[in-house]
């Protein structure tokens, strides 16, 4: 009996500190925002006017970059039934692809009118690194693991 009660209590606690992490894990796109366009200002160097006339040019592409992924995710997910459905669809996959690489032209020259191309160089490498720093604190954890090899050390 003792031991069921333990046992219960023991599944108690730890339901309650993985209910406590996943609280503190909540997503905030504003915050993350925030911490996006800080990351690439210092990074790449910018002044209050570059970053002024930076950052709205670049949300309006992560925008219509967001609707064309979710396009791609959508073709990813369907399930065609014939080679004349699959064909199609590859078509239609390619199509985004071609759009999504069209977009990212237009708006990397919109960029270099606005700021100077090198700090546009800078940008667009400051937010690649930014995208690796998330990802390496959603598999290593907040502080990172320090004992585990980074996947990008030694290349």
């Amino acid at each position: 009996m003792m031991k069921k009660i333990l046992c219960i209590i023991l599944m108690a606690v730890m339901a309650l500190a993985a209910s406590a992490e996943q609280e503190e894990k909540k997503f905030d796109p504003q915050q993350f925002r925030r911490d996006q366009e800080a990351f690439i200002t210092k990074e790449a160097k910018l002044t209050p006017q570059e970053a002024a006339a930076f950052f709205p040019l670049f949300r309006e592409l992560q925008g219509k970059q967001r609707a064309l992924f979710a396009q791609q995710r959508k073709l990813e997910r369907e399930r065609p039934c014939s080679d004349k459905e699959a064909a199609k669809q590859i078509a239609e996959m390619d199509d985004v692809e071609m759009q999504m690489a069209k977009l990212r032209n237009l708006y990397h020259n919109k960029f270099c009118r606005a700021i100077p191309a090198m700090k546009v160089k800078q940008c667009l490498r400051a937010e690649e690194r930014f995208k690796h720093k998330v990802m390496d604190r959603l598999v290593y954890g907040r502080g990172g693991n320090k004992n585990r090899p980074h996947p990008n050390k030694g290349k």
